[in-house]
């Protein structure tokens, strides 16, 4: 259309040219019209032909408008074409608008007729202008004379078209941007939710990582506080000692004690608080396994409304466990066990020291903070015979201490213990301002009467294991049984070593050997020990250095660390263990002492019965020993392992070259400290020249 437009244009050229001219001449004669009419106003025969002059020049000067109109016109409808053109396609392109509501369609299809009605408009001014421009020129010279075409009305029209599409299009662009606003609002609130759940969900990522961070720390602080799992312990003692028949421990369910103390709730009438039990006896009456006996008992009995159980067995014979930092370790990591939450009261210290809030000298103190913060938590503490905790500070009055603190801070804890009737822990709880406690109510007293029954229960057990065995007919049995009621004084140990020596002797012999055996337990470790100083079977002084070497040791023995301790072949060794049975007994190859009364007589005896020189001078051998054994077995990579191998790839060889020498490892130091710097063995081992200095350079 716009070339057929320049095509036209360029025909009419020369007659535009010419029309133009005519106009102009016209248009100059009108100019001078009111000097003309100023100079034949009295000239009355003229006025009627300049009129018509006039006229005339008028009708000549209408072709000139109208060429002239058309030629604006044109251009401006040229022009406007393009640019609707362009406009269009932004403006009603459906891809560009996105049309979510019927109201904004409707609006929009009424705008595109609109545009329609424009494009009209348009197209008809550009053809009646071509129409003109291939006309005959002296036909479009009369109709101009007339102003048949109009131009200036056609281009009015297209002026009106545009003015209706830009103010139509002008209120549908406030109309859709007001809805597109709306939808960008309704959007950005959806935003917002999605933003804040994205937020929420950073946070909880985020809480994530810092509870599995803590729960890294909290585990490593659990793994770094434990000693030893007091469950599995308590399995080993039982394993170790005789197991006390049912009839043995249960009678004390039925004791008014016991009653009042595993009472829960309170507010019964006429019932005072029962927060500790306390189960005291002579060595030997059974007071462990009692205990044990008790703890399975509330063991199978808990529930909701009952308390947790958390226990630890001190014991004399094993240095490693006879300290009160030890027990609080214990008690508080099985408190930790089974009450996970607990640990916030020992973490913020745990993240300052790390594993040397356990191991320092004032660990113990660290750990009375956190316990008793955890207190309100309702928990039954187990601390078994106190009186072989080491007295060494803190020990025994620090722990004792700490059990009447907890007593008097919250009505939660309870306290089960026992100990020796030379060790009085309820009078030192009345000192330390327990007494509102009515503690000395609270007393299990294992005297005789109360043990009668239950000894007899346990003589009747071990009778049963003996009938069959070669030479125990009924009347030895009859007699055996006499014997060992009447000599065993009501005492659970002395009846368990009567038993062990006639597990090894025939029948016809059985009587003779018990009427042979003191009461007391002191007067049959000394039977004991002439039976082992009489033995025929290996030199009596091989039993003495392995009596030695498990009472001065700090923790109980494997054969093997028991051979090297003390200077003998292997063999001799288990044998001289075997033959001190009433002293020793031998559990998947640890050597452990019977019972801690037997260490208690061991140790008060030591010079008369097994060196005369001394403990010192029994530290002294053992230190050297250890010195020796260290020198001749350690090396450099003693496990043969490639120089770049990772821990976690290293595991300990079937045959571990360092088994028998890690007691000597760990504690060879020790040893010698024990003499004071008294002996001349010790000043020699630690000098320059010394054994330790050369093994220290291999």
């Amino acid at each position: 259309m716009k070339e057929l437009v320049q095509i036209g244009q360029a025909k009419i050229a020369t007659p535009s040219k010419l029309t133009k001219g005519v106009g102009d001449v016209a248009q100059f004669i009108l100019s001078a019209k009111s000097m003309v009419d100023l100079a034949i106003e009295n000239i009355p025969q003229a006025a009627l032909p300049w009129a018509g002059v006039c006229v005339g020049l008028q009708i000549l000067l209408n072709p000139a408008k109208a060429t002239k109109a058309n030629l604006a016109g044109i251009t401006h409808v040229v022009s406007r074409m393009d640019w609707y053109c362009a406009l269009t396609e932004l403006l009603l392109k459906e891809d560009s608008i996105e049309i979510s509501n019927e109201t904004c369609g409707a609006v929009l299809r009424q705008l595109e007729e609109k545009v329609v009605a424009l494009y009209k408009a348009l197209l008809l001014y550009q053809m009646k202008s071509i129409c003109s421009y291939y006309r005959h020129q002296g036909l479009v010279f009369l109709r101009g004379l007339v102003n048949c075409d109009d131009w200036d009305a056609d281009l009015k029209n297209v002026k009106d078209a545009e003015e209706t599409v830009q103010g139509d299009s002008d209120q549908y662009n406030r109309f859709h941007a007001k809805f597109a606003l709306g939808q960008l609002i309704e959007d950005a609130k959806g935003m917002e939710g999605l933003l804040g759940d994205i937020y929420q969900t950073l946070r909880e990522f985020a809480s994530l990582q810092k509870e599995m961070q803590l729960d890294d720390i909290d585990r490593q602080c659990r793994w770094d506080l434990r000693v030893i799992d007091p469950k599995d312990d308590m399995k080993k003692i039982e394993i170790k000692k005789d197991k006390l028949v049912t009839q043995a421990c249960k009678w004390i369910f039925d004791t008014d004690q016991y009653v009042a103390f595993t009472r829960w709730s309170e507010g019964q009438p006429n019932r005072g608080p029962c927060r500790l039990l306390k189960i005291k006896g002579f060595s030997g009456q059974g007071k462990t396994m009692l205990l044990i006996g008790i703890i399975r008992e509330l063991e199978s009995q808990q529930d909701l409304c009952t308390p947790g159980i958390t226990y630890f067995f001190y014991q004399g014979t094993d240095a490693t466990l006879n300290k009160a930092t030890t027990a609080l370790r214990s008690l508080i990591w099985m408190l930790l066990v089974e009450q996970p939450h607990l640990i916030s009261h020992l973490r913020k210290k745990y993240t300052d020291s790390g594993p040397a809030l356990f191991q320092d000298r004032n660990a113990f103190f660290a750990l009375c903070e956190a316990f008793q913060r955890s207190a309100p938590v309702p928990y039954v503490f187990y601390g078994r015979c106190p009186d072989e905790c080491d007295p060494t500070k803190p020990g025994r009055e620090e722990f004792i201490q700490l059990m009447a603190i907890s007593l008097t801070l919250t009505d939660k804890v309870k306290w089960l213990v026992s100990s020796r009737r030379e060790v009085d822990v309820l009078a030192k709880l009345q000192v330390l301002d327990t007494d509102s406690l009515h503690i000395s109510q609270n007393l299990v007293d294992l005297d005789t009467q109360i043990q009668a029954e239950h000894v007899d229960a346990y003589i009747d057990h071990k009778l049963t294991v003996l009938t069959g065995k070669r030479g125990y007919d009924k009347s030895v049995m009859a007699e055996v049984s006499k014997e060992v009621r009447g000599r065993g004084r009501y005492t659970f140990l002395w009846v368990s070593l009567a038993f062990k020596v006639l597990e090894a002797c025939p029948g016809r012999y059985a009587v003779r050997r018990i009427r042979d055996m003191p009461s007391g337990l002191a007067a049959i470790y000394d039977h004991m020990m002439k039976r082992i100083e009489n033995s025929m079977e290996i030199d009596p002084q091989d039993c003495k250095r392995v009596l030695v070497g498990a009472t001065l040791a700090f923790r109980p023995l494997s054969l093997s660390e028991l051979a090297i301790l003390t200077g003998m072949p292997l063999d001799i060794t288990a044998t001289a263990v075997d033959l001190c049975d009433s002293f020793l007994i031998t559990r998947d190859e640890t050597v452990l002492l019977f019972h801690q009364s037997g260490k208690d007589y061991l140790q008060e005896n030591f010079a008369s019965r097994l060196q005369p020189a001394g403990a010192a001078q029994g530290h002294a051998e053992i230190g050297r020993r250890s010195i020796e054994a260290m020198s001749s077995v350690l090396k450099r990579n003693i496990y043969e392992l490639d120089y770049d191998s990772e821990l976690k790839d290293m595991s300990t060889p079937c045959l571990d070259p360092l088994a028998p020498i890690s007691y000597a490892c760990v504690f060879w130091a020790d040893h010698l400290c024990c003499l004071n710097g008294q002996s001349p063995e010790y000043e020699r081992a630690l000098a320059d020249d010394g054994a330790v200095h050369k093994g220290k350079h291999r």
